[in-house]
């Protein structure tokens, strides 16, 4: 295994860790609009420091029509995720979601022409079923809290978002890099956001530590972890891996909100992580990242 797939390996487990805390930050008292706009605004201005500082502030020759439809796309879902989270519960919202990477994942061999063996989609499915595992269990042990049809109308419009958003991305992220990309994504996510600018002003001034946190860590530098680990791995590779934020946010919020797992959503955390461990096994016995089939 390169040294290059290894640390991309390394790098989406901690992503992914880190992004199961989002929703200990959704649960604060901060308005899904204005959480969604700082978002996204504080992650361009972190990149475009980010690349002002490295000489690199240039926008891209080419690819420039595919980062528009990106970042709109990313616009869209992120503002549906925060949205159906407040319409319903964490965890459904979240394998809900994570339906749009499975879809991904599956496309990516037609659409993106990567050669993925049975073994990642063997990896997938067990990393899925731990993740619907967790949330059966969550909604018996929250008392069957209803979820609405609008929550998880909002969620699925997420889940499609972020399936079409991983394919055009990762046709651009390997030719024009991914902290273009990032930053191109970001800025275009926050033009189309800047209606609920002024919200998430009010909102950072008021909580500057979850603002931030979100907005410059794990957005700003860790989109860019994101693409950067997206260049060097399959897109399924990374779909099963990115099931680790799941986890993540069950840990976490036993951690923090007191929310204790029963056995069974144990039991649902190991067959995630699991899958993630299937799938960097996988990527790291094959090289089977190639250009994508359009190119």
């Amino acid at each position: 295994m390169s040294a290059r797939r290894t640390i991309a390996v390394l790098a989406l487990v901690v992503l992914a860790t880190a992004w199961g805390a989002i929703p200990l930050i959704v649960r604060e008292d901060i308005a899904w609009q204005s959480l969604v706009a700082g978002r996204v605004w504080l992650g361009a201005l972190t990149m475009l420091t980010v690349m002002t500082v490295s000489g690199r502030l240039r926008f891209p020759a080419t690819h420039r029509r595919q980062i528009l439809i990106a970042g709109v796309l990313l616009a869209v879902h992120w503002a549906t995720f925060f949205w159906a989270i407040k319409l319903a519960t964490v965890a459904v919202v979240l394998s809900v979601v994570y339906l749009g990477m499975v879809g991904a994942a599956v496309l990516a061999p037609r659409v993106l022409g990567e050669t993925v063996s049975p073994r990642v989609y063997g990896a997938l499915g067990t990393a899925f079923s731990g993740v619907v595992i967790v949330v059966a269990f969550d909604r018996v042990e929250s008392g069957g809290t209803a979820t609405s049809i609008a929550g998880l109308a909002i969620a699925l419009v997420s889940a499609a978002t972020v399936a079409v958003l991983m394919l055009v991305s990762k046709v651009v992220v390997g030719v024009v890099g991914p902290l273009a990309v990032t930053t191109g994504e970001l800025i275009v996510a926050a033009v189309v956001l800047s209606p609920w600018l002024p919200g998430a002003a009010h909102a950072t001034i008021d909580h500057p530590v979850s603002m931030l946190t979100l907005g410059v860590a794990i957005t700003g530098f860790g989109f860019l972890v994101y693409w950067s680990s997206m260049k060097e791995l399959p897109l399924a590779v990374v779909s099963v891996l990115m099931h680790i934020e799941p986890a993540s946010a069950v840990v976490l919020a036993l951690l923090f909100l007191d929310e204790t797992p029963v056995i069974w959503q144990w039991f649902g955390i190991g067959l995630v992580i699991a899958g993630g461990l299937l799938a960097a096994r996988d990527g790291a016995e094959e090289e089977v990242l190639g250009a994508p089939a359009n190119l």
